[in-house]
């Protein structure tokens, strides 16, 4: 494999998500941005049965960001 730099502007914000997301997966910021990167061209979307008739189709980071509305939801409500 050769490996290649690359320069990319990206809003600050997103900078520190992924260094945060670094730190939490004790990865540096190079290796959380390579693996983030290969997963999105890995991961195929979530499929629904084709028995549903009203069925969707989302993507793992779609299900992933769902997933994380609902924990912050779910938190909100246990401190009420």
């Amino acid at each position: 494999m050769t490996i290649t730099s690359l320069s990319v502007r990206i809003p600050a914000e997103l900078k520190t998500k992924l260094k945060v997301q670094a730190e939490k997966n004790n990865h540096s910021m190079n290796a959380e941005i390579i693996k983030r990167l290969e997963d999105s061209f890995t991961h195929s979307p979530v499929k629904a049965k084709p028995s549903q008739p009203d069925s969707v189709e989302l993507s793992a980071k779609e299900v992933a960001r769902i997933k994380m509305v609902l924990k912050k939801a779910t938190k909100a409500l246990s401190k009420k």
